[in-house]
């Protein structure tokens, strides 16, 4: 939901219900004990970015749709006005996947 490949490309992907509590489960999880946050981040520049206010409509924001672009780099650049979402969003997209642990258990 927060990679703009993906959500620029099928904007869809904000109507399902499971992904968008999800999204919440995660918000408050990011945000834990902080309610202001969890509300800005909700209810404010979350909206901002699905609805591609200010920096997320610019014409270069919305060329991701086409290429795979570093989603960090964009947030960086575009997430200027949503700083919590930033935040969150640059966080959990640079986490890195990796299948080692469970090799080491199959060799």
């Amino acid at each position: 939901m927060l990679n703009p490949h993906y959500s620029y490309v099928d904007d869809s992907i904000f109507d399902d219900g499971n992904i968008t509590t999800s999204f919440m489960d995660c918000v408050e999880t990011f945000y834990s004990g902080d309610d202001d946050k969890q509300d800005q981040v909700v209810n404010y520049e979350f909206q901002k970015f699905q609805k591609r206010e200010g920096a997320f409509g610019k014409k270069l924001a919305r060329t991701c749709q086409n290429f795979d672009y570093n989603p960090v780099a964009w947030w960086r650049m575009y997430g200027v006005d949503t700083p919590n979402l930033q935040k969150m969003a640059m966080r959990i997209l640079s986490l890195t996947s990796s299948s080692s642990g469970c090799e080491r258990n199959w060799s």
